[in-house]
């Protein structure tokens, strides 16, 4: 699966979350699954993707719930960027 899909599918989880836990929890779970799949430019490319597609949102689409889950994502993927090998 293409790293654009897989981030769509992913923002498709992130719609029903309700707390930072489910989103940590979808996160953490993708980044395991592609990191067993590809090799670090995949990873990397996949959280770029998945944080460009968050930042393109418009609040104006989304349950303030369902907002606080998409910021709390963004957050979550700017910290998890920084670890990740170059």
């Amino acid at each position: 699966m293409s790293t654009e899909k897989y981030s769509s599918s992913v923002i498709r989880k992130l719609e029903v979350a309700v707390n930072h836990n489910q989103v940590e929890n979808i996160l953490s779970s993708a980044i395991t699954d592609i990191t067993l799949e590809g090799d670090a430019g995949m990873i990397r490319s996949f959280l770029s993707q998945l944080q460009a597609q968050i930042e393109e949102l418009s609040p104006l689409d989304w349950n303030s719930t369902q907002w606080g889950c998409f910021r709390y994502a963004l957050i979550y993927l700017r910290k998890h960027a920084v670890t990740q090998p170059a």
